[in-house]
């Protein structure tokens, strides 16, 4: 009796953990792995990218405006003169002028003065710039675009002299033929060749002009007492088609 109740014992134990074992497998293969965690910029050592943005891009804006990226406006032109150019300066021909016209750059461009004095522009046409000063030429302007805009706000900048010229000849560095930017010195004009070479004559430089007559005119130039400030050492103003002369 207690033999087959000791079987029978042993029998139950035995499916007891047979079922425990196959409940433990089950869940073990239906139960899905937990994902493993994503590592951060500051975990693997790599810095971390900066959000991107939408870069800011300048418009197109008449000729002689600027676009402000802070503020999303366009300036207006600059109305002045240039700043290497007196107020009272005479256009001539070959100088390039900067012709610019607020909100209108289908007639806002640079030109340069014909032979005869007048440039081309749309709208108006030939216009006479020799002769004239940079306002004097606004002026002008303002008045022939109003016949076709509203309001026109125009500006002159004269962007290159090329009408007045200078020479310098002789032991300088650098020869040859300057714009004349007025008031301009002989000592102007020699330090924009370069200067004086070791063996120039600075004692002997002189001025080559052409008088109203047609006739040269030889002027001396005291440039050592010039460079001492010395009294009655004049720093000649040079005058268009000059030339300095340095043996």
């Amino acid at each position: 009796m207690f033999a087959g109740s000791s079987i029978r014992f042993r029998h139950l134990a035995a499916t007891a953990a047979l079922t425990l074992f196959c409940v433990m497998a089950g869940a073990q293969t239906t139960t899905d792995p937990a994902p493993a965690p994503t590592p951060t910029p500051e975990a693997s050592g790599a810095t971390a990218q900066p959000a991107y943005e939408t870069p800011v891009t300048a418009p197109e804006t008449p000729v002689g405006t600027t676009f402000d990226a802070k503020t999303g406006t366009v300036a207006a032109p600059d109305t002045r003169v240039a700043p290497s150019v007196a107020a009272n300066y005479r256009i001539g021909a070959d100088d390039v002028l900067s012709i610019n016209v607020w909100h209108e750059p289908e007639v806002s461009r640079n030109v340069t003065v014909r032979p005869d004095g007048r440039i081309s522009l749309p709208l108006v046409g030939d216009v006479q710039a020799a002769g004239l000063t940079p306002p004097q030429l606004q002026a002008v302007l303002t008045r022939d675009f109003s016949k076709y805009l509203t309001n026109p706000a125009v500006s002159v900048i004269v962007a290159a002299i090329l009408s007045q010229r200078i020479n310098v000849l002789g032991q300088v560095l650098r020869p040859g033929t300057y714009p004349l930017v007025p008031p301009m010195t002989v000592l102007d004009a020699i330090a924009a060749a370069g200067g004086l070479q070791q063996f120039a004559k600075a004692s002997k430089i002189y001025v080559l002009r052409t008088g109203p007559n047609g006739q040269a005119q030889r002027i001396k130039v005291q440039y050592k007492n010039i460079l001492k400030g010395k009294r009655g050492a004049d720093n000649v103003v040079l005058q268009t088609r000059d030339t300095v002369v340095v043996p």
